[in-house]
């Protein structure tokens, strides 16, 4: 009997590896879940990915806007000190104070620069209506930029000013300038 004994054994055995039909079933379905909510983790890290991507770009645009404000709100300052050592009389433009002033503000300047500013050439290009506002027209060389009155400026290659201009008309026994449609406040025109 030892020997029967050992073969019923061996057969329950080989009985318990081999599932039964509601078991395969049982198994199947358990198989299917764990494959749904494998596929559900998947997508959901990856659309957490994305939304992480996206919040890190917006906040970079958020802040390249604010930096792009506050540099367009310096400019007029950049420009006040410009005008400002243009007109310094002769006898203060060695001096010390004049000096220390332009130091200051050579520093203001490359400070914007390396933020991202640069200035936009004008003078002696041709007219891009993209980069340059025409205020008049005078005679000269047709298309050109003649004169620049005021300096534009682009942030991190986005013009945020720009540059007012002269543009040449060509030769001709007509008008020596004729307005665009730069209007001061008052209604008269913008010269310098």
């Amino acid at each position: 009997m030892a020997e029967g004994d050992e073969a019923i054994e061996a057969g329950f055995e080989q009985a318990e590896d081999i599932p039964t039909s509601s078991g395969q079933q049982a198994l199947a379905e358990e198989r299917e879940k764990a494959e749904k909510y494998l596929a559900n983790w998947q997508r959901c890290q990856a659309d957490f990915d994305n939304y992480k991507k996206r919040s890190e770009q917006e906040k970079g645009e958020v802040i390249e806007f604010a930096n792009s404000a506050l540099i367009s709100n310096l400019l007029p300052i950049m420009n006040d000190l410009e005008r400002a050592f243009a007109s310094v009389p002769a006898e203060l433009g060695e001096s010390n104070w004049t000096e220390g002033i332009k130091l200051i503000y050579n520093k203001f300047k490359a400070t914007l620069e390396a933020q991202g500013l640069t200035e936009i050439e004008a003078e002696g290009e041709p007219f891009d209506p993209r980069l340059h506002e025409a205020v008049m027209q005078q005679e000269g060389e047709e298309g050109m930029v003649i004169e620049e009155i005021q300096k534009g400026y682009k942030f991190k290659g986005k013009v945020i000013r720009p540059s007012l201009v002269i543009v040449g008309k060509g030769g001709g026994e007509g008008e020596k300038s004729k307005q665009i449609g730069r209007r001061s406040r008052n209604g008269k025109s913008d010269r310098n």
